[in-house]
């Protein structure tokens, strides 16, 4: 990777709202797909990073369908039908992880909001901006769909439930709500860390 440029310069090029400057960064961090891309390559990635999510975080997974961000849908024979209800279904043991995704291998990766994380979502110039500006709760990790110019910004859970609008750009996933986790694909972009979680290992 470049020596100048890094995730947090790229990313503080979204929080300005520099669009030209966002996409220059973009260019330069995708040019060296040494460390990143060798992962996301693998066929198993999201199954290893679903698997990273639950035994390093204790963090709730479920299935998303390949290349979109709604929950995976589940026939009485598909898994047990284990994933009916999508986040409602979404579990922090490896057993089921490797189960849904040994049979779903292309399966997005959501994670469920309101248990041990939230997440703010943050969208386009505006929600930069009103990142800029406001007081918000410390960041444990952030994630991004570059190409698309949406944030994901966790945080630790606070027991509050979901918030559109919040804020200008801004919505909140609490209890009861999800997002979409890296590496997952949504029309053609990937998400990615940022900034990886900074999330002490704990119970479940």
């Amino acid at each position: 990777m470049s020596a100048v440029v890094t995730p947090e310069l790229y990313l503080h090029a979204v929080e300005l709202g520099d669009a030209e400057l966002v996409e220059w960064y973009g260019q330069q961090l995708d040019a060296d797909a040494a460390a990143v891309g060798e992962w996301y390559a693998r066929p198993d990635a999201l199954l290893l990073s679903a698997l990273h999510y639950v035994t390093r975080y204790g963090l709730r997974v479920f299935p998303l369908t390949p290349g979109a961000k709604v929950p995976l849908k589940a026939s009485p024979s598909c898994c047990y039908g284990t994933h009916r209800r999508g986040c409602l279904d979404a579990r922090d043991d490896a057993a089921a992880v490797r189960h849904w995704w040994t049979e779903h291998p292309g399966a997005n990766i959501g994670i469920a909001t309101g248990h041990r994380v939230d997440v703010i979502d943050q969208d386009g110039p505006p929600g930069a901006v009103s990142w800029a500006r406001g007081s918000w709760p410390e960041v444990l990790g952030v994630a991004t769909t570059r190409r698309a110019g949406g944030v994901h910004r966790y945080v630790a859970a606070s027991g509050l439930g979901n918030g559109a609008g919040i804020a200008p750009g801004v919505d909140y996933r609490g209890a009861g709500g999800y997002v979409v986790a890296p590496p997952s694909i949504i029309e053609g972009t990937r998400y990615a860390w940022v900034r990886p979680l900074e999330l002490e290992q704990g119970t479940r």
